[in-house]
């Protein structure tokens, strides 16, 4: 007889006002196993996650452990049952090193310590998992993928026996999505439980045991991943397919410069010449690390420049953050509020309550944000609906200039594609700058395509073989 499943979700409901966010889903992550778990978002991936992890009170249904009901009212319930996470968004303490968020929060971690001593077993612990990073640099200084690294070192140094990922390789470089993977095999043959949420069907289809998939708050396919392929994967999270499916790119208007960047460097990144024209879409294509992000911020204004000019309009600057829980949106303030960040889209200079609503709801209508209305906090949307937020904010401004950085990561085809197409729409009137880790969305949204490496730029074609190829030159010659 086979032992019980490591955790059990038995028929868990979960209802937000008149909303079923779950709706008796089952679900068992057995030991030795990896589970993904799939879905669109809004689909309840986030609300089942948040019952195990004790952030969320399911309405019925039970939660087992080892094949024993247990109640979970907190995260520390979690950890002692031996639940663990590796978050998507990041909750590391920014203003300390790698090191100290690595050993700090450890049982047993001593009081008083040598910086010395504190960096040399951070720096073991990141070999142990194959990851170079200097331990005595602190996290705000890091990438989001350096960060996402230092996430994953802490849940495999943890132990848990039930590990959780939310979108691991959300933020890795290609070549090192295959690395991680093999490690979750590896840690799967040790005898854990891991729950894989993701939207990559290739990663799920190569390392998954065993496939759920949730569409409104229900399942809608559970099965062992060899009775598994891709298109019965595609049509079960989909349905028919996504009629807002991004728009085929157009021919560029030779418009006039709207951004213009000579000789520009900065932290991580530079000299850089680079020029983005009214009606055109430039996308930068490169892996975490490499300059890019350093770069937007430095052309928007959000950091000096050590060098160079930039040339950008005083006004109609529009940035679409792919940090949602970041910098693009304040979870914690209502819709409503989010969307009165720009003064831009009030129709006068008052913050009265009827005006923010009467703002609000017409632009969250236009972005097809699922919501319960201009109200509601922004931090309870899901990660698709929460990003239609900050572009409704920042593109219903009527834009000169658009900068977005990695503007779909983590979302899911659907969401992923009605991004796209908004991109797409604004650039036929302003100059849009991407700058994004996703090779297929480099190419999807691009008129030009521009290859980042160690912080210089490298022209290609805009096809995702002449973006490789660049991005392997530019690799081989540094």
């Amino acid at each position: 007889m086979s032992p019980p499943p490591a955790l059990e979700f038995h028929r868990i409901v979960k209802r937000f006002g008149g909303r079923a966010a779950l709706a008796e889903v089952d679900l068992a992550l057995r030991a030795g196993e990896i589970h993904a778990l799939l879905g669109e978002n809004g689909a309840g991936k986030t609300t089942l996650v948040r019952c195990a992890l004790g952030l969320t009170a399911p309405d019925a249904g039970r939660l087992l452990v080892d094949g024993r009901a247990v109640s979970i009212p907190d995260p520390a319930a979690a950890a002692a049952l031996g639940i663990g996470l590796v978050q998507q968004h990041f909750a590391l303490a920014e203003g300390l090193t790698v090191a100290e968020n690595l050993l700090l929060d450890r049982a047993g971690a001593p009081r008083f310590f040598a910086r010395r001593t504190l960096a040399a077993r951070a720096r073991e612990r990141l070999a142990r998992h194959g990851f170079e990073l200097d331990p005595e640099r602190r996290v705000a200084d890091l990438s989001v993928g350096e960060k996402q690294r230092v996430e994953i070192v802490k849940a495999l140094e943890a132990g848990a026996r039930v590990l959780i990922l939310d979108e691991p390789t959300a933020v890795l470089a290609p070549s090192e999505v295959g690395a991680l993977l093999e490690r979750l095999r590896a840690l799967a043959r040790s005898g854990r439980a891991v729950l894989l949420i993701s939207h990559k069907l290739d990663e799920v289809l190569t390392v998954a045991d065993r496939v759920t998939v949730l569409r409104a708050g229900r399942v809608v396919l559970a099965a062992p991943r060899a009775e598994i392929d891709a298109a019965r994967l595609t049509r079960a999270l989909f349905g028919d397919a996504p009629d807002d499916a991004p728009a085929a790119p157009h021919e560029a208007a030779a418009g006039p410069p709207v951004l213009t960047a000579t000789g520009l460097a900065g932290p991580g990144f530079g000299p850089v010449d680079l020029e983005v024209r009214k009606g055109e879409c430039v996308a930068l294509f490169g892996v975490d690390g490499h300059g890019q992000g350093e770069l937007l911020e430095t052309l928007i204004g959000l950091r000096p420049a050590r060098a160079g000019r930039v040339d950008r309009p005083a006004r109609g600057v529009a940035f679409v953050s792919g940090d949602r829980h970041g910098s693009g949106l304040a979870l914690d303030l209502p819709l409503a509020e989010n969307l009165a960040l720009r003064r831009e889209l009030l129709p006068a200079a008052t913050f009265g309550r009827a005006a923010l609503a009467a703002a609000a709801t017409p632009r969250l209508a236009e972005f097809a944000v699922q919501s319960d209305g201009p109200w509601q906090v922004a931090r309870r949307l899901s990660g698709g609906n929460q990003q239609k937020v900050v572009l409704a904010r920042e593109l219903s401004i009527g834009p000169a200039l658009v900068l977005a950085e990695n503007p779909t990561r983590g979302l899911d085809a659907r969401a992923t594609a009605f991004v796209h197409a908004r991109l797409r729409s604004v650039a036929r009137e302003a100059a849009v700058l991407v700058a994004t880790t996703d090779l297929d969305e480099a190419v999807v949204l691009a008129d030009r395509l521009l290859v980042v490496h160690r912080g210089r730029l490298h022209a290609t074609e805009r096809t995702r073989a002449a973006a490789a190829e660049a991005l392997a030159r530019a690799a081989a010659s540094s």
